[in-house]
């Protein structure tokens, strides 16, 4: 256990703040402080515009709903992909998909809203939860895999040997699968969460292909590339 929490801080410091943060919303606030706690954490166009960087870290450790849902999403999306590009290449990724995600999709929003397509009032948008995050890891890990190119032993996991690698892979895929009906409700009609999924798709993709593009420079240096954050020194 204490070799995991090393491993994989990352992953496991997001399932914890997440359930911390969002269970004291769902169980320790009155429904009025929730409404409160809502309106200062959501990624709308007000938060966004006086405190962009508290809000886009707050928001993804809330969920309205009780978060126990989002464990094991998180499970097979960000373990696999901390295994894949290292911790804080992989907080890179999710980081991206986050900002990203929120930005174009807020963005559009304001766009509608000054053309009057869309009513003022959403410029007040609740929109928080950690699926930005999570859509960005799994995708990452059902398109590259929690395979490295380049395999040391000190970066070797028994969790994610070449067999295990095709289990990882197909619960980021099933996870994916049992989330894409609410992660692109209302996409025909340019709704704000999922055109944010959309985008934290495509760039978790994105992400993930060039962290992935990096590697076989490092291989024909005759270096097995270190994941910077893993907490392990090249063993050369």
């Amino acid at each position: 256990m204490p070799s995991l929490i090393r491993r994989f801080p990352l992953p496991i410091l997001f399932i914890i703040a997440l359930c911390a943060v969002s269970s004291v919303y769902a169980y320790g606030l009155e429904p009025s402080d929730q409404r409160s706690f809502i309106a200062s954490t959501a990624t709308n166009l007000v938060n966004l515009r006086t405190d962009p960087l508290g809000t886009l870290i707050a928001s993804a450790f809330v969920s309205e709903a009780t978060p126990w849902i989002w464990i094991g999403f998180a499970i097979v999306g960000l373990f696999p992909l901390v295994h894949r590009f290292g911790n804080l290449r992989a907080l890179l990724l999710v980081a991206a998909a986050q900002v990203i995600g929120t930005v174009i999709s807020e963005g559009l929003l304001a766009w509608q809203i000054s053309t009057g397509a869309a009513p003022g009032s959403l410029r007040f948008l609740d929109d928080v939860g950690p699926s930005y995050v999570i859509a960005s890891a799994l995708i990452a890990t059902i398109l590259y895999g929690p395979e490295p190119a380049v395999r040391t032993a000190r970066h070797g996991h028994w969790l994610f040997d070449r067999i295990a690698s095709r289990w990882w892979r197909l619960g980021a895929f099933a996870g994916l699968a049992m989330l894409a009906p609410h992660l692109f409700g209302g996409l025909n009609h340019l709704d704000v969460a999922a055109v944010g999924h959309l985008v934290a798709l495509l760039t978790g993709a994105a992400v993930g292909l060039l962290l992935t593009r990096r590697e076989p420079a490092a291989r024909t240096s005759g270096r097995a590339p270190l994941r910077v954050g893993d907490g392990d020194e090249d063993p050369r």
